[in-house]
């Protein structure tokens, strides 16, 4: 068996440029924009919460809140904006479940940085 180091595959169409890791953030990504994996485009028709934990020049890197769970989904800059205070207050009114479990609440700054659960 080889042992070779991971090399990030980056999708079609996008600069393979070192991404950095930032703080995450939960900030918006722009209905009918969109949004590149290995998978193809999987953009929303409408403004969707997404997940920011990395970025290089031109393009945020992350997950969507909510769906399938797919990876490293690049979203370029331009069509990613912050939640504005009402998205704010909607999204820690919200709690998260399992199967019905009532798993928690997370709490988030007007800037979108998780602060914790409650």
């Amino acid at each position: 068996m080889k042992n070779e180091a991971y090399k990030r595959k980056v999708p079609s169409g996008v600069i393979n440029t070192p991404a950095y890791r930032i703080q995450s953030r939960v900030m918006v990504l722009k209905g009918g924009s969109d949004a590149l994996h290995l998978m193809g485009n999987i953009g929303r028709e409408e403004d969707d919460l997404i997940n920011v934990i990395a970025e290089d020049d031109s393009y945020y890197i992350g997950t969507f809140c909510e769906g399938f769970g797919f990876f490293d989904v690049h979203f370029l800059k331009e069509n990613v904006r912050p939640m504005n205070k009402e998205e704010v207050e909607k999204l820690n009114r919200t709690y998260h479940t399992i199967s019905g479990r009532v798993l928690g609440k997370n709490h988030y700054d007007y800037d979108g940085y998780w602060i914790g659960n409650q």
